[in-house]
């Protein structure tokens, strides 16, 4: 049975039998969904199936029409990522939007994936990047290399249902003991280098190197230059970039919440609307923090801005990737904390699609 762990009232983890992946919400990156599907034993293995399609983008579409204009379906043998680029054109053309996206994941109880599907939407809150950097300074060779193994070794965790960790200093240690080993080396860098990954992070035309400085810079000592880097980082060209920054943001802002001063809702609103998975991913994660205040400001915005979205993404069926937009959403509608946390833990959605409109 999948359970959920709570920490100081906030579910962080779905946690799932051996062998199923149970990671937190804030986990899944690019990088790390790259480094399991480029495995000699990939993810999305030969005889995986569909296990369920989720949705978003889908306002003023009907999503029975949807699920039929797909050339596969949940049940069928995953399809391969030549499969999925070759299917994106036709799809969107058929259903009458400019651009889709699909992003495979994993993994339901049964052990069959995931597929997310992200529509266009064609009135879209504007969603601007930075311009690519254009800067030679890089880190490091041997960093960057402990980089890439560490996205390894969080892969090899996720494989084998040890995804889990531990946020309680703002940053991700993993159970995952080779995993957290490289973090603890990772940290010790950030620690000494606070400075050299804001620079990389700022400036590097290399986006690996970007990358690597995002998720360093979340270990790095707490300072305003580091909040500052990260949010200029969650709007980069580059999504792996966006991703880690924001991913490293969510942490620190929930570790302390006064952070939040520093950072403006309203581009992260307008990520919720991406066709990007991760984007919404990340988004709503860093979204939950701000609205746990409760400030009227503040809800009043998710209200205009961020009800659409946020029903879409309570209505996946994997519950783990839903649980920020339920409580964002139990907040918006007025429910007291405990209220949010019992239908959590039911993953008792029909409530809240009821009471946030």
């Amino acid at each position: 049975m999948t359970t959920l762990t709570v920490s100081l009232g906030r579910i962080v983890a779905v946690a799932k039998p051996a062998g199923v992946f149970g990671t937190p919400r804030w986990f899944w990156s690019g990088l790390i969904l790259g480094a399991i599907l480029s495995a000699p034993s990939p993810l999305l293995a030969q005889g995986r199936k569909i296990g369920a399609i989720n949705f978003y983008g889908y306002t003023g579409l009907d999503l029975n029409r949807l699920r039929a204009a797909l050339p596969f379906h949940e049940g069928d043998p995953f399809p391969s990522r030549e499969q999925l680029a070759a299917a994106r054109a036709p799809f969107a053309a058929a259903i009458g939007r400019n651009r889709v996206k699909f992003s495979p994941n994993c993994c339901l109880p049964d052990g069959s994936a995931l597929l997310f599907v992200g529509i266009e939407e064609p009135n879209a809150p504007p969603l601007v990047f930075n311009p690519k950097p254009t800067g030679e300074v890089r880190l490091p060779a041997d960093f960057v290399q402990l980089h890439v193994d560490h996205m390894r070794a969080i892969a090899s965790g996720v494989e084998q249902g040890k995804g889990g960790g531990d946020e309680s200093q703002g940053y991700r240690l993993m159970e995952y003991p080779p995993a957290r080993a490289l973090e603890l080396k990772i940290r010790d860098y950030a620690q000494a280098h606070p400075a050299e990954l804001i620079t990389v992070l700022n400036e590097s035309s290399d986006a690996t190197h970007r990358t690597a400085a995002a998720v360093a810079l979340g270990y790095a000592p707490e300072s305003s230059e580091q909040i500052a880097a990260l949010v200029r980082a969650s709007f980069d060209p580059d999504g792996n970039v966006r991703d880690e920054a924001v991913r490293a943001l969510s942490s620190r802002v929930e570790h302390n919440p006064k952070l939040l001063k520093q950072v403006p809702l309203k581009g992260y609103l307008a990520m919720l609307h991406s066709t990007e998975w991760l984007d919404r991913n990340k988004a709503a994660a860093l979204i939950d923090s701000f609205s746990k205040a409760r400030d009227p400001d503040v809800l009043n915005q998710l209200r205009e801005n961020a009800v659409v979205p946020l029903r879409e993404i309570v209505q996946w069926k994997d519950f783990s990737h839903a649980m920020s937009a339920f409580e964002i959403l139990g907040r918006i509608a007025g429910w007291d904390e405990q209220r949010i946390l019992e239908l959590c833990i039911k993953a008792d959605v029909e409530p809240i699609l009821n009471a946030a409109r």
